[in-house]
């Protein structure tokens, strides 16, 4: 099936599967160059009141698509969660995408009100965030220095690899992300440390010393004197 613009093809399915619908948004990399033949429709879909939220996957004009379904009150609630875990995934899709369906101009609200606490940029992290992460950090270089392997160390440098981008994102208050945003989070924050540490993973060595180079700005490796105590037996 040929493939309808991104956008038309959201307005139709919105009109048709929730004509009723209080707001529905489109977004994510189909409305960008970071477009490919495999992007999909993110959408938002906020209804009246409903019993509980869910996702959904189809395909729709030649589209897959992905679709959350909220009502008011769980959408502000899983915003709320998601900018407290500094991964902006949902406020983000909000607040770039594209209003398909709107009543009472309730999508005009919610786009405001994202891009207000996108741009405010995540909370400062506490002194336990940072030194958790240092703490993982310096057992995963121990586990990569050590191992023989290849397939264990394949392994454990991507680990490094993303929890090094996951510190350096932490330690400059920038907002976190996964898989492909990750790296895009990265390159928004440092694009020299982004684009060295992708081209670091095939060499343990070079990968080790960025890690390395990471932890030096928030104090160095942890591990001597590093406790926690299991909320569950104080």
């Amino acid at each position: 099936m040929v493939q309808t613009e991104p956008v038309a093809a959201a307005r139709g399915f919105a009109h048709h599967s929730f004509p009723d619908a209080l707001t529905v948004i489109v977004g994510g990399s189909v409305l960008t160059e970071r477009r490919t033949p495999a992007s999909d429709l993110d959408m938002v879909v906020v209804t009246r009141p409903r019993e509980s939220p869910y996702r959904h996957s189809l395909t729709w004009a030649g589209w897959p698509v992905e679709v959350l379904v909220h009502d008011e009150q769980t959408l502000a609630a899983y915003c709320e969660d998601n900018l407290a875990r500094r991964w902006p995934g949902i406020p983000r899709l909000i607040a770039e995408g594209t209003i398909v369906s709107d009543r009472g101009a309730l999508g005009e609200r919610l786009q405001a009100e994202m891009r207000r606490r996108l741009a405010e940029g995540p909370a400062a992290a506490s002194p336990a965030e940072l030194a958790a992460h240092r703490y993982e950090l310096t057992d995963l270089l121990d586990d990569l220095t050590g191992a023989e392997d290849p397939a264990e160390i394949a392994f454990i440098a991507c680990r490094v690899l993303t929890k090094t981008a996951q510190l350096a994102l932490l330690s400059g208050r920038h907002w976190q992300g996964t898989g492909k945003w990750l790296l895009r989070e990265l390159r928004d924050h440092d694009p020299d440390l982004a684009d060295r540490l992708a081209h670091a993973l095939r060499v343990p060595a070079r990968l080790a010393a960025m890690a390395r180079e990471v932890l030096d700005d928030v104090g160095g490796p942890l591990r001597d004197g590093y406790r926690v105590t299991d909320p569950r037996n104080p």
